[in-house]
């Protein structure tokens, strides 16, 4: 069977999270936790709001949503925000080691011009760009089996 380039395209974000899971690191998929991001720092700056006498890196440091933005300081969510906002639809991954990267996952390895256009936007962040490549075969062999039974 043919696979599809959607197909494959899950396959590489699999093994990609399941590599960076292997190393220990913490990460996040880009592509299907931007909301959770996005609502993480409306709540921070909602309860800053209400409660001004704590810092406001204080509330980043100390949030429990601290594992989904990777952030200890409102100017560095602030900034992740704006690049997430301008650049997050090519990225995959947000994955921190020991220094916050982002990361493309991809059957071929190749970027388009934006994709590229957004690595140098992330360089400029200070922040690791990846590209995690899988060959991933154009045609997979299958079996289907049928067990007994039914009417």
């Amino acid at each position: 069977m043919k696979l599809e380039k959607q197909d494959m395209d899950k396959v590489v974000v699999i093994v990609a999270a399941r590599y960076f899971s292997q190393l220990g690191w913490k990460w996040v998929d880009v592509r299907n936790e931007t909301s959770a991001i996005y609502k993480a720092y409306d709540e921070l700056k909602e309860q800053y709001d209400k409660y001004p006498y704590m810092s406001r890196d204080w509330y980043v440091s100390n949030s429990a949503t601290k594992n989904i933005h990777m952030c200890e300081k409102w100017d560095e969510l602030a900034e992740l925000m704006g690049f997430l906002r301008d650049y997050g639809q090519y990225f995959d991954f947000l994955v921190k080691n020991e220094r916050k990267s982002f990361c493309i996952a991809s059957a071929d390895g190749i970027l388009d011009s934006e994709e590229r256009n957004a690595v140098a936007a992330a360089r400029k962040l200070r922040c690791n760009v990846f590209v995690f490549r899988v060959d991933v075969p154009q045609d997979i062999g299958f079996e289907l089996m049928q067990i007994g039974g039914g009417l």
